[in-house]
Order: structure tokens, then C-alpha cells, then sequence
């Protein structure tokens, strides 16, 4: 019986230590796609809309494609890496929503305040839910999933990263309101408001964080 018991403990500590690995990987992509983005809108210029618009068909193709499994299952499964396994019935969401998210921003506000709001969402987000998930210690009043350290992390990693865009002023408040948003934006309370299927799709962090830090950062810049 001890036996097993070992056992079962060592299958435990390497499950949780391989669901670790892989969400940091995730994040890690997360990040990495923001910082594509960025430097993606700035190289298509004035015809980035466009670019985006035609990106975001293509995302859309490859996600029907892989519910249709249509594709080789060893490209299926590298392509929903980028989701968490059990949490995302639609294969690349998250990526989805955030080329959705940033097409409303490049609608709504000024390049400058579109990369700061890219980078609060792929900076913070990526580094919040590392932080939280390696090193939170202390959770949140409201939430049991998200931590102090790891939303304080995320402002200030945010903070950091659209600084290189915007002022000071902006990119605190951005970055500040994107994190508070993202550490709410996932509470059962807050989905249970929207229960149409339309509107709980785009309860998404990806898609919210972009579009709220943008109308933040853009609000500032007009007082």
C-alpha cells in the first residue's frame, strides 16, 4: 500500500509538474505573439486593418479546419498548444480574440496607443499568470484563481512594456486598468451576467484587455 501510494504521489508531482511547464509555454507563446503584432502592424503601415482583417480569416480557416480534423494530428496538436487543454473548445480562441481585440483598437485609437495596448495584454497578461502560477503566495479577495503577486507582476511588466509608446501617465493607467480587468474578467459571477453564448465567447481577456487599456490610455491623452 505505501508502495502505491508513492507512486500516485510521484504521478501527482508529475502531472502538476508537466502542467506547469506547458502553461508557461503557453504564456511564453502569449508573449511572443504580442511582441509579432507589434512589430507586424508597424511593418504593414497603413494597410495593417487590412493585413489584420486578412490574418484574422486565415486563424479562422485553421481553426475550422482542426475541428473538422482535416489536418495531420501531430500539426493539430502544435497548433492547440496555444490553448489551454480541456479550458478551449475552440481550437487557436485566444488568438483569435486577440487579433479581434487589436482590429478594434487600430478602428478606435491612434497606432501609438494600439502597440501600448498589445503590449499590456501580451506583457502583462503572460507575465501575471507566470508570476501567479510560480510564485503567488497570496489570492486576490475577489478571485481564488489569481494572485497578488502575480497581478502586481503583470502591471508592472505591462507598465514597462508600453512605456516605450506612450507617457508615463498613459501607460500606468493602461496598464493598471488591463490587469484589474484581467484578474476579474474570468469570475464565474462576472460570466454568469453573460449568459448568451455570443457575449461569453468574447468575455476573453485577449480580446477585453486591448480594447479597455486602449479607451484608458486614449481617454488620458484627450484630458
Amino acid at each position: 500500500m505505501a508502495n502505491l501510494n508513492q507512486e500516485g504521489a510521484r504521478c501527482d508531482y508529475r502531472d502538476k509538474k508537466s502542467s506547469l511547464k506547458g502553461e508557461i509555454e503557453r504564456q511564453l507563446i502569449h508573449l511572443s505573439t504580442g511582441i509579432f503584432f507589434i512589430l507586424f502592424i508597424y511593418a504593414t503601415g497603413d494597410h495593417a486593418l487590412w493585413f489584420l482583417l486578412f490574418l484574422l480569416a486565415f486563424y479562422l480557416a485553421i481553426s475550422f479546419v482542426i475541428l473538422k480534423d482535416m489536418l495531420p494530428s501531430s500539426l493539430s496538436t502544435f497548433l492547440c498548444r496555444w490553448g489551454r487543454p480541456g479550458k478551449q473548445n475552440i481550437p487557436l480562441k485566444g488568438t483569435i480574440l486577440l487579433v479581434c481585440g487589436i482590429v478594434v483598437s487600430l478602428v478606435l485609437f491612434p497606432k501609438e496607443i494600439v502597440y501600448a495596448s498589445i503590449a499590456v495584454v501580451g506583457f502583462g497578461d503572460s507575465v501575471a499568470t507566470i508570476i501567479g502560477v510560480t510564485m503567488g503566495r497570496h489570492k486576490l479577495p475577489y478571485s481564488e484563481q489569481k494572485s497578488v503577486e502575480g497581478t502586481l507582476a503583470g502591471i508592472i511588466a505591462a507598465f514597462l512594456a508600453s512605456l516605450i509608446f506612450v507617457t508615463p501617465a498613459q501607460a500606468f493607467v493602461g496598464s493598471a486598468g488591463g490587469m484589474l480587468l484581467e484578474s476579474v474578467v474570468d469570475l464565474q459571477t462576472i460570466r454568469e451576467l453573460n449568459s448568451q453564448a455570443a457575449f461569453r465567447f468574447f468575455l476573453n481577456d485577449n480580446f477585453l484587455i486591448p480594447i479597455f487599456s486602449g479607451l484608458l490610455m486614449f481617454t488620458l491623452e484627450l484630458l
